[in-house]
């Protein structure tokens, strides 16, 4: 389905316009949003039919978009291929669950969110590697965010920005589901409040609740 070849070059710029085409049509011509949920719907439902070939359409449609969000975790090409890998596996066996009443994109991403918890969960040896927390400028602001009260000993940072990371990570996979979804979703993905509440199926106000229960259990985490 998904193949597994290495290309020369910086993974990250290959995949940078990985989002275009998402919403548009299968030959890459602009779409309303509407038409392209109404073609994903009839595929899906022909390849529920039957017609599994179809499949693929899906896969090339999707394919980029999934390994960036992987990719944006991981920052490590074979993680994030063998992520997408999963996903889709994911999508084939689930694709009956899709009504149509969402959007497709949404129902993707969280089901690609789950894979890439669950990945990162079951090789925690990679910890060090990938832990990212948005981007550079973010990272230490959200470093800065959670270390405020922990200690103030001595004038210097107790851990390196690096080492923060880490021991972030390390906190995230501690917190309740909800939380950890919602901290990932902005803090990693991030994404926009009213986004995170799509694709968790839930209010704006209850993914504010989250984020903000999820900073203060980080808080209580790091200081331990």
């Amino acid at each position: 389905m998904l193949k597994r070849e290495k290309e020369a070059g910086d993974n990250t710029s290959r995949f940078a316009t990985a989002n275009k085409g998402v919403e548009g049509s299968a030959s890459g011509a602009p779409a309303t949003h509407k038409v392209v949920e109404d073609e994903l719907y009839i595929t899906t439902r022909e390849i529920l039919r039957g017609d599994t070939e179809r499949f693929e359409e899906i896969v090339e449609r999707f394919r980029m978009y999934v390994y960036q969000m992987a990719w944006k975790m991981t920052t490590n090409y074979d993680d994030a291929m063998d992520i997408t890998q999963e996903v889709f596996l994911r999508v084939y066996r689930a694709l009956s669950s899709w009504k149509g009443r969402s959007k497709f994109s949404t129902w993707l991403h969280r089901i690609t969110l789950n894979t890439t918890i669950d990945y990162l969960r079951r090789n925690r040896r990679h910890a060090r590697e990938f832990v990212r927390v948005g981007e550079e400028e973010d990272s230490e602001d959200l470093g800065q965010k959670l270390q405020e009260g922990v200690t103030h000993e001595t004038p210097s940072r107790v851990l390196e920005l690096k080492e923060l990371r880490c021991a972030i990570y390390s906190a995230v996979v501690k917190l309740p589901s909800r939380q950890r979804k919602c901290f990932i979703l902005r803090h990693y993905y991030v994404l926009p409040i009213k986004e995170i509440a799509e694709i968790l199926g839930c209010s704006e106000g209850t993914v504010k609740r989250h984020l903000y229960r999820a900073l203060q259990r980080l808080r209580t985490l790091l200081k331990s």
